[in-house]
């Protein structure tokens, strides 16, 4: 049976997406934000500072405390969230434990933008020590998620029609467009309700939700008692929420009608794909009520919002995601420098932080205290003021080295930091941004174990992503040059005259010196060579990569020797992955093999070695106990199936539930059959040969490649081999992986001729198990079994259901059934194994890629169902 890829799926238009997913995101995001600026000029730019600083003055102090206290009822409201979030996906936790994961996942993702996945990763880090899945959190995240996206446009829709005269004003469109508009809008909401209505399904996976019949798909979704209950607390947050910015208005709108106004805002600012909606927000807000509340008090407000709303959370968060980072740290001082958790990732966002604060202080007036100009030339105070926003700049970048885990990202962050406090301190005492940064500092020093690669900044993968955002923030500093300084005559000598106007040539410079250096690290990024994609191991890597084999737990890093992947060392080559390419996917085979201490950093250099090339990191066939290090790289996991060991302390084929093996092992040695073993390089290949032959010629097949070896003579020469033989001639072999550990062994090659006494095969995993258990090893693997230990489960994962399917049903393709029946004989303990890719459609096409490399091209995956 010959299947084309092509057949299986659109394959051009899935690669196409996938490739250029993240430019069009960032090219779409970037110009919305752009076209966002522009708007918020033409309506601030009749304003200056001085009626900023003005509206400032006449804004009361209780509408900030009336502010502050909306925000913790806001905030109460996203516990509120995660508690419904809990309840949909059937899992228990404690108050505290809700109440933490509710705030911190809610201040990063209203931070951050794209809360599914930024809250989704803080709510991993604090649940899975209490027994959740990835399962169960990625259903806390979509709920938390889809329930604030599907909620927003009802009251929007809701608010409209209640003051329809109000709402024609702010968005200055006809009454007949706004009624038709939420009309619209609240009959596919009925539509939407009756569907589900007809098309719910008996089945319940927990009291709180049903399970609906969506075409092929069932999909949970939570019953009208957790449906009504989410709906109110999204409507009391969206009140809280709104009422933040509306108690700081100096002239107050009707309140519905600015309600309405704020949740178009909140949902334009997440569809633009902008870090915090920022600038999107605004010039909604802006473009609604500047005109009747008047643009400098409008502004003004919306900075406290952003001060309030966004930033201060940000500050306590950070405090309690470390602390639990550094309970964790002091409670297990045995653990391994990698296993730092959510460390390194919040002190990336800190660096990065500090960085934008230094870049934008630039263009804020010192306090030109008398202690400054009295011992400080106004030459260094100028240098001090160019040098913090380099730094800055500076900084933006060393965060995503940090998020990477560079030591050397580490040591530099350091560095800057405190001169940044320095440069902080000469242009004016500013004493708290100063502060600001030694903190950051101080937590980088205490939690430096999660830096623990020992690699140059030059290995960074050139990232869009990361240019795009430090541009996008040189944009918004040079808008806000512009607009402060808007009253002075621009002149070009302004970029070049310090005595002239000493604050707009600071600010100037500052962006231009920013701007200079963020193009000249990208040009020196974008054009330094990089590592070349594949390479043809040469025997010094083979014999390097042979030792390490050798002197680790893992057996089945001999598949290396076979010398058709390549071989990415750390540099002391004490490990090593072994990979291959098809398409976009690069498929790493196996975990790292060799050193446990080098297994973080080696994962973490294949990342960069795709994100170099734009491929997607696929790792195929990886255990349970390394899925943290492929999660903190960003990717998730789907199972494989599963790993039949036999543990050789456990097994006694003298016993009763070894019977059958017994009667197996005796009957065949009175018949005839022979277990012989063959030292590397001894064997009698010619011998061998034929039965390879006949038995590649009996599967209709041609050598596999990737996960198994092929036959010849330069890769079995580094393996012992068992034979069997039955009157004089060899009808089986296999070629052993071993290691010196003796830990552990496993089988590669298994040919056998067609015409053979019945009980051969289980006569010689016997033997293989006998022998193995006298020589002392641990475990004797018997190899994967495609897809076992898949359930068909109510909410499983779509991929994993399937795989249970084809399990079940899919003799006519695999004897997947039939496999792991002949394994149950003999394994004694069944291992998980997983691929780990990144997220997305990239599952799907990195199984056929897989697939593809193991059969050695498009149309070799004939499959005999008595295999």
């Amino acid at each position: 049976m010959k299947i084309s890829a092509r057949k299986v799926l659109p394959w051009q238009l899935i690669e196409c997406f996938t490739r250029y997913r993240q430019f069009i995101a960032l090219l779409f995001g970037l110009s919305v934000f752009c076209i966002a600026l522009v708007v918020c000029w033409q309506l601030l730019k009749t304003i200056n500072l001085k009626d900023l600083q003005s509206a400032l003055r006449r804004l009361p102090s209780h509408a900030i405390l009336l502010s502050c206290l909306s925000a913790i009822g806001s905030y109460i409201m996203l516990i509120c969230y995660e508690w419904s979030a809990a309840r949909y996906a059937g899992v228990k936790l404690k108050s505290s434990t809700i109440a933490m994961g509710g705030i911190c996942a809610s201040a990063i993702g209203n931070a951050v933008g794209l809360s599914a996945l930024s809250g989704g990763a803080i709510r991993c880090r604090l649940y899975f020590k209490y027994g959740l899945t990835t399962i169960d959190v990625a259903r806390m995240s979509i709920f938390v998620t889809l329930s604030l996206g599907f909620t927003l446009p009802l009251l929007a829709a809701i608010a409209a029609l209640i003051d329809i005269k109000n709402t024609v004003t702010a968005l200055h469109i006809s009454a007949i467009s706004v009624k038709l508009m939420a009309s619209v809008m609240l009959i596919i909401y009925v539509c939407v309700l009756l569907f589900l209505h007809t098309h719910r399904l008996s089945e319940k996976p927990n009291k709180d939700t049903y399970l609906y019949q969506i075409l092929h798909w069932k999909i949970r979704l939570p019953n009208r008692r957790l449906a009504f209950s989410q709906f109110l607390i999204t409507l009391v947050d969206a009140i809280l929420a709104g009422a933040i910015l509306y108690f700081l208005l100096p002239n107050q709108p009707n309140f519905i009608t600015f309600i309405m106004i704020y949740i178009l805002a909140l949902v334009a600012g997440v569809l633009s794909h902008v870090p915090g909606g920022i600038g999107i927000f605004e010039a909604i807000i802006l473009a609604a009520f500047s005109s009747q509340i008047g643009a400098a008090s409008l502004t003004i407000a919306l900075v406290i919002y952003r001060l309030i709303y966004i930033l201060l959370p940000l500050i306590p968060t950070g405090i309690l995601l470390l602390i639990n980072e550094g309970k964790h740290f002091l409670s297990a001082p045995q653990v391994k420098e990698t296993d730092t958790g959510i460390a390194a990732t919040i002190m990336a966002a800190a660096v990065f932080f500090a960085g934008v604060v230094m870049m934008f202080s630039s263009v804020i007036p010192g306090f030109n205290h008398h202690f400054v100009n009295a011992f400080f030339p106004k030459k260094i105070v100028n240098f001090a003021h160019l040098t913090a926003s380099l730094i800055g700049v500076l900084c933006l970048l060393l965060a995503m080295g940090l998020r990477r885990r560079l030591y050397s990202a580490w040591g530099l962050s350091v560095i800057l930091l405190v001169l940044g406090s320095v440069c902080s301190l000469l242009r004016g005492l500013h004493w708290i941004e100063a502060t600001t940064l030694l903190t950051i500092a101080i937590l980088l020093f205490y939690f430096r174990h999660a830096f623990y690669r020992k690699s140059r900044l030059s290995i960074l993968p050139f990232s869009l992503k990361s240019f795009a955002i430090s541009f996008g923030l040189i944009i918004l500093f040079v808008w806000l040059i512009l607009f402060i300084y808007q009253d002075i005559p621009y002149s070009h000598d302004l970029w070049w005259q310090f005595e002239l106007d000493s604050r707009v040539p600071r600010a100037l410079r500052a962006a231009l010196g920013s701007f200079i250096l963020l193009s000249g690290v990208m040009l020196f990024w974008s054009f330094k060579p990089v590592l070349p994609i594949l390479t043809t191991p040469t025997k010094e890597e083979l014999d390097d990569a042979h030792k390490i084999i050798l002197n680790s737990k893992q057996p089945e890093g001999g598949l290396a020797m076979s010398g058709d992947k390549s071989l990415l060392f750390n540099q002391s080559k004490t490990a090593f992955i072994m990979y291959a390419r098809r398409g976009r996917s690069m498929v790493a085979l196996y975990d790292p093999i060799g050193s446990d201490n080098a297994r973080a950093d080696l994962i973490w250099a294949f990342r960069d070695l795709c994100d170099q090339h734009h491929l997607r990191p696929v790792f195929y066939q990886v255990r349970a106990n390394n899925l943290p290090f492929y999660m903190d790289i960003g990717l998730r996991v789907v199972k494989l199936g599963e790993e039949a060991l036999v543990s050789l302390k456990e097994f006694d084929l003298t016993s009763k539930g070894y019977k059958d093996l017994r009667y197996t092992w005796n009957r065949g040695q009175r018949d005839g059959l022979s277990l012989k073993f063959y030292s590397p390089g001894t064997a009698p290949l010619d011998e061998l040969k034929i039965v390879s032959d006949a038995w590649l010629k009996n599967k209709h097949s041609k050598e596999k490649r990737f996960s198994l070896g092929a036959f010849s003579k330069s890769y079995l020469d580094n393996f012992t081999i068992a034979v069997i033989e039955y009157q004089g001639r060899i009808i089986a072999f296999v070629n052993l992986l071993e290691t010196k550990q003796n830990y552990s062994a496993s089988i590669d090659l298994m040919r056998v001729l067609q015409d053979i006494p019945k009980s051969t095969m289980e006569f010689l995993m016997v033997g293989l198990i006998l022998h193995y258990q006298e020589k002392g090893y641990q475990y004797f693997s018997l190899g994967m079994v495609p897809l076992a230990g898949m359930q068909r489960r109510r909410g499983a994962p779509m991929i994993q259901r399937l795989g249970a399917l084809v399990f079940r049903r899919g003799g006519r393709f695999y004897n997947f059934q039939g496999l792991r029946r002949f394994k149950e004989k003999f394994a004694t303990h069944w291992q998980p194994r997983y691929m780990a890719v990144p997220a997305g459609l990239d599952p799907l096409v990195a199984l056929i890629d897989t697939t593809m490399l193991i059969s050695g091209g498009k149309t070799n995956l004939t499959k005999n169902k008595n295999e």
